[in-house]
């Protein structure tokens, strides 16, 4: 007998998720309902909107677990109501699974105050993100959302340029556990959402050009994905992490914690936002200004440490957005527009890179085997052509985009926003 095979009872419960359950539920419930009418997973794949390698795990899932891949709870209880008896205790939640490991607040912003001490205006910006970063955690476990890794990832990133920028304000060894922590865990989530974006891109291509057949490299790419994915959510699961979020939230939630001494009532030496935050928003945005003496002819390995640069500046707008005039965030606009268009560019000189290498691996395998008796490429080769010819719109496009961010009211809208503090 087929595994998909349902019980008019597991049919029953099936079909209440695909019909009332979230939008992962239903996703999952359609699934193993098409996979029981005999559907192939490339077919499931395009109606669920999923890879095939989710596909194939939530089939896995089913076989090896039957109904409990759905919440136990509501399984069979019309929606909207519950059946469940209150006093008995909720069976416990395997933490970072199904919810966030902590109780959340989740401002709406920093909350950053112009007097505050750097160091505790650094520990702000770091819980902000912190939260953010244990919100996304569970999305990035099930996979389902590529913008759940996106989005941690982002937090992630966050978090490490706020602890370079506050670094400075606290102690030597303060923060070295906590960056290493972070190191690591945005080199996870980075292999996974490389490979997000280079399928997601190749499936969007593939759409567009009826005739092209990527699959060869679909299949090499999901087992990257797969690969990276255990290897992203090992780490989640292990003891490490569940000590770094532990320790970091306790880091996070005491003022004080780790920061140097602040002067004496008598001592001038600068400590608060107003007096330090204009001194370090200029000199990223110095760093960033002094590449328009080498830009002509800049390589792209100079136009990615410029979007490096980019980003880093950016942030740091971000992080004193709260103190900050509100022509911030034109400027912050303006900014990001640059960092999508060299992330672009890098995107496409990096997919450049694999795509050819891919087909040089390819005529090297077949060398001297008849044309007519080789797995046809032809799929592939358009796409590296098309993702070449992005890439060079984007680099001679470039200085169009420079010329916006250098224009004078970028640099009016900046100096009005510090001018706030």
């Amino acid at each position: 007998m087929s595994s998909f095979a349902l019980s008019d009872h597991e049919r029953s419960v099936v079909e209440h998720f695909s019909n009332y359950g979230t939008d992962a539920e239903q996703r999952r419930a359609q699934i193993i309902l098409l996979s029981e009418a005999g559907t192939s997973a490339t077919a499931i794949a395009e109606v669920v909107k999923l890879s095939e390698s989710q596909v194939y795990r939530w089939r896995r899932e089913w076989r090896d677990s039957g109904l409990a891949i759905f919440p136990q709870d509501s399984a069979t209880e019309p929606a909207g109501e519950s059946l469940a008896d209150e006093s008995a205790p909720a069976e416990p939640l395997l933490p970072g699974v199904t919810e966030p490991r902590l109780a959340l607040v989740l401002q709406k912003d920093v909350g950053m105050l112009p007097d505050d001490a750097m160091a505790e205006a650094g520990r702000k910006a770091l819980y902000f993100h912190f939260e953010r970063m244990l919100l996304n955690e569970p999305g990035s476990r099930l996979g389902e959302d590529i913008e759940a890794v996106h989005d941690m990832r982002v937090a992630t990133r966050r978090m490490r340029s706020a602890l370079r920028l506050f670094a400075p304000f606290f102690k030597t060894k303060a923060l070295k556990p906590y960056r290493r922590e972070l190191r690591k865990l945005a080199g996870l989530l980075g292999d996974v959402r490389d490979l997000d974006v280079i399928i997601e891109h190749a499936r969007a291509f593939e759409a567009a050009n009826p005739p092209a057949d990527l699959s060869p490299l679909f299949t090499i790419w999901h087992k990257r994905r797969e690969k990276a994915r255990r290897a992203l959510i090992t780490y989640l699961d292990s003891a490490a992490f569940g000590k770094f979020v532990k320790d970091f939230n306790k880091f996070l939630s005491t003022p004080g914690k780790g920061a140097k001494s602040l002067p004496e009532s008598d001592d001038p030496t600068a400590y608060q936002v107003r007096h330090i935050a204009p001194r370090l928003i200029y000199e990223h945005y110095e760093q960033v200004r002094a590449y328009e003496t080498v830009l002509d002819g800049a390589s792209l390995d100079m136009l990615h440490a410029l979007r490096i640069d980019f980003k880093r500046l950016r942030y740091a707008l971000e992080f004193f957005t709260d103190v900050l005039g509100s022509e911030a965030g034109p400027v912050i606009k303006v900014i990001k527009g640059m960092q999508d268009h060299l992330g672009d560019l890098n995107d496409a000189r990096v997919a450049s890179a694999v795509l050819h290498a891919f087909v040089d691996r390819y005529n090297n395998k077949y060398s001297g085997v008849p044309v007519f008796m080789r797995p046809d490429l032809s799929g592939v080769i358009a796409y590296a052509a098309a993702r070449d010819t992005h890439r060079e719109e984007l680099f001679a496009t470039f200085p169009d985009a420079w010329a916006t961010f250098a224009d004078d009211e970028v640099r009016r809208n900046l100096a009005l926003a510090v001018a706030a503090l």
